[in-house]
């Protein structure tokens, strides 16, 4: 794929993919196929595929896109958090509920491939035949994208009162944020965040 200039859409993507990365977990990238004599509903057989999955504690949270490819058949992009998938399983699975036995899964092993799945995840994302993405609760937290928000308020309100803060430091402090295991004290963690934002960048 040719390269683009991050638009505020990519950025946006890019954000709640790496996110739930960033999060911590095993990761796997799956691609769940139709075919044309699959049901036209593919969200709700994906649905009940991750339930499946979810029942056998395979799967504990995901984000997804579905996707038209050229000749109009319907698929999915998914990124799970969770335990090892067989694949011969799933294939078996997914054939049952949606009819199609072709599935790939890709585990996504260590940070760096994390950034490289994220932005590949992205450019699926944002294609002019995807459809819209979406994640389950669970592969952040309920409310993340308004906390992310808050702390970039943060951050902007420190920038007019003092030297500017790299973008990069504001980063650093949320991925310590996501890898958080408590969720509570969210207001005192921005207020921890807003000394660390203060403090000499030298």
């Amino acid at each position: 794929m040719e390269d683009h200039k991050p638009t505020q859409k990519s950025r946006r993507c890019y954000h709640r993919v790496i996110s739930g990365l960033e999060r911590g977990g095993n990761f796997r990238f799956l691609t769940l196929t139709s075919t044309r004599q699959s049901s036209h509903d593919i969200h709700k057989h994906f649905r009940a595929l991750m339930l499946r999955l979810k029942r056998r504690g395979l799967v504990a949270g995901y984000i997804q896109v579905p996707e038209f490819t050229k000749t109009g058949l319907a698929h999915k992009h998914v990124i799970v958090r969770g335990k090892y998938i067989d694949q011969a399983w799933l294939g078996h699975t997914w054939e049952e509920i949606h009819g199609a036995k072709i599935v790939d899964i890709t585990r996504i092993r260590d940070l760096h491939g994390k950034g490289r799945m994220a932005a590949e995840m992205t450019k699926y994302m944002i294609k002019e035949n995807a459809f819209r993405y979406s994640w389950d609760w669970t592969w952040v937290w309920k409310g993340f994208c308004r906390d992310w928000h808050d702390l970039k308020q943060i951050w902007r309100r420190n920038n007019e009162l003092s030297p500017f803060v790299p973008f990069e430091k504001l980063l650093k402090i949320w991925r310590a944020f996501l890898r958080r295991d408590v969720r509570d004290n969210i207001l005192r963690f921005f207020d921890q965040c807003n000394d660390l934002l203060t403090t000499s960048t030298s």
